[in-house]
């Protein structure tokens, strides 16, 4: 473990549900199971539909399958730069794998990503900004969700789901940030939280990475003396977000995607884990050293918990 107040990274082996971060359970009573698949993008092309349908196999074929489904967010290969046309038909194709994949006992969970923001290029997705659907509500609408953020709790534990995006107006662009309603809404939920009920917050952007700064083609972009991490790779309210955990040791881990690689951080108490990409590198193979996985995460009562990176054989 690494100390409060300090950073660590997991190194770069992984081994089909290898143990790359544990929470040191020290009790034996394990509340939930449950898999964290995140950063699909799935799309008809380059197989993307089969790598799909083999990830979602492999969680239901283990010996001690899951409990319940988190996704973390970009869960069509992009709606935010496709026309109607192109976005539906990849909807249609996950909602399509998840209906026949995942039994209907299980619970399943999303978390929005920037790629399932539908018209943030107008330009491209052939947008007037005014279609019912337009931004947020498709996939709001695909899910039946609300909000792009809400909180549940199960097997003792709250789970807050966050939506990482704060859309730039007239621009494709966005900030990695929780403000406004939202802001509000997450602050007033953690003080609704019993101080004994362990939290788990899951956001597609990590709110703090390591991994960002072995992220080529991110740092191609910042080339200079100074070192750079874009308010579209992590969080920019890091510090702010830090402050408001302090005043909760119940939160325990943090979870994200976006980043396409697998990382572990511990900082202030909190474990923050980046569980990869169920497409690798956009079906083109592994990110860097990080291959086609998602999240196996068990929680236990005593709001410890344990994580492995699951590969399941997925060649591009």
């Amino acid at each position: 473990m690494v100390a409060a107040g300090t950073a660590g990274m997991v190194p770069g082996r992984f081994a089909d549900g290898q143990d790359l971060a544990s929470g040191n359970p020290a009790s034996p009573k394990r509340v939930l199971r449950f898999a964290h698949p995140t950063d699909i993008h799935v799309q008809p092309e380059l197989r993307g539909g089969d790598g799909m349908t083999a990830a979602f196999k492999h969680m239901f074929d283990l010996k001690d399958p899951p409990q319940m489904i988190l996704t973390g967010g970009d869960l069509p290969m992009d709606t935010a730069s496709s026309d109607q046309a192109r976005s539906a038909t990849l909807w249609k194709l996950f909602d399509k794998i998840i209906a026949d994949q995942v039994p209907k006992s299980i619970p399943i969970h999303h978390t929005i990503g920037n790629h399932d923001i539908w018209g943030r290029d107008m330009a491209k997705c052939k947008s007037t900004g005014k279609e019912a659907f337009y931004g947020k509500q498709w996939f709001l609408d695909n899910f039946s969700y609300p909000k792009t953020y809400y909180s549940f709790d199960t097997a003792g534990w709250h789970f807050i789901i966050l939506d990482s995006f704060d859309l730039v107006p007239n621009s494709k662009d966005f900030v990695s940030r929780i403000v406004g309603d939202q802001l509000d809404w997450f602050k007033a939920d953690l003080a609704a939280t019993p101080a004994t009920t362990p939290i788990l917050v899951v956001t597609h952007v990590p709110i703090f990475s390591a991994a960002n700064f072995f992220d080529n083609s991110e740092q191609k972009k910042h080339e200079g003396p100074d070192i750079t991490i874009s308010h579209t790779r992590m969080h920019v309210d890091y510090r702010e977000l830090d402050n408001l955990f302090a005043g909760y040791p119940n939160i325990k881990l943090c979870l994200s995607g976006h980043i396409h690689l697998l990382e572990r951080c511990e900082y202030n108490g909190i474990t923050h884990i980046c569980d990869g990409a169920v497409c690798g590198d956009k079906w083109n193979g592994p990110r860097q050293r990080t291959p086609e996985g998602y999240g196996l995460i068990d929680l236990y009562a005593d709001g410890s918990f344990k994580h492995q990176y699951m590969t399941y054989g997925w060649k591009a």
